[in-house]
């Protein structure tokens, strides 16, 4: 009975095809390629790379890869099992792209490195940066009839808040609120966050007391 790598070498002289241009078109490595036509699978990785690499090479050649599979098989069944098992890893040219425990462990560590500075640097800009200041109460160019105005507004957390230079408690929530007493005309209202490392927002409302 005919082998698989005596069907697949006739097949490929007979058409005048070089190995090179096996390997060129099907990207098996040669010595792959002649391990299959010497029916020598010893020193194919495994079962599974042999099935596949014998149905690319017939296809490549225009044979009937079911039939050509089906040879296999039957073939297989008298190599012994031992002999399809992995001799060594198999050679491919993205080698770099194994994951090895080595290579984890330098993923691991770098991407614990990255998560580190990045936290590091959002924290940094988070202490340059002025706390946030937004005030609901007064209006801008609010003109009203009343002696006291309500001074409504939210900030960061952990920022203290003065009201023409007066501190304001903060809730927990950050919400605060003051009440101003106005004079006749008009009335600037100066309200300023400062953070706990010294950066602070400022807003100023003017506010108009009807005389």
């Amino acid at each position: 009975m005919k082998s698989v790598g005596f069907i697949l070498r006739d097949t490929r002289q007979k058409k005048g095809i070089l190995l090179e241009d096996v390997e060129k078109a099907t990207k098996i490595r040669r010595k792959f390629l002649e391990a299959i036509e010497n029916d020598d699978y010893t020193l194919i990785p495994s079962l599974a790379y042999a099935k596949g690499f014998v149905k690319n090479y017939s296809e490549f050649l225009g044979l009937d890869s079911a039939v050509i599979l089906a040879f296999f098989r039957r073939q297989s069944r008298d190599v012994s099992k031992t002999s399809l098992l992995p001799k060594e890893a198999l050679e491919t040219d993205h080698s770099l792209f194994q994951l090895t425990p080595g290579r984890f462990l330098m993923l691991l560590l770098g991407v614990c490195t990255i998560l580190f500075l990045s936290y590091f640097i959002v924290q940094y800009r988070r202490l340059q940066q002025p706390p946030g200041l937004r005030i609901e109460k007064p209006e801008k160019e609010k003109v009203v009839e009343d002696r006291k105005v309500d001074v409504l507004g939210s900030t960061d957390l952990d920022a203290t808040v003065t009201v023409n230079g007066v501190s304001v408690l903060v809730r927990s929530d950050g919400k605060f609120f003051d009440q101003v007493t106005l004079t006749p005309g008009v009335n600037t209202i100066t309200i300023t966050a400062t953070s706990r490392f010294g950066k602070s927002t400022t807003i100023i409302r003017k506010v108009g007391l009807k005389q």
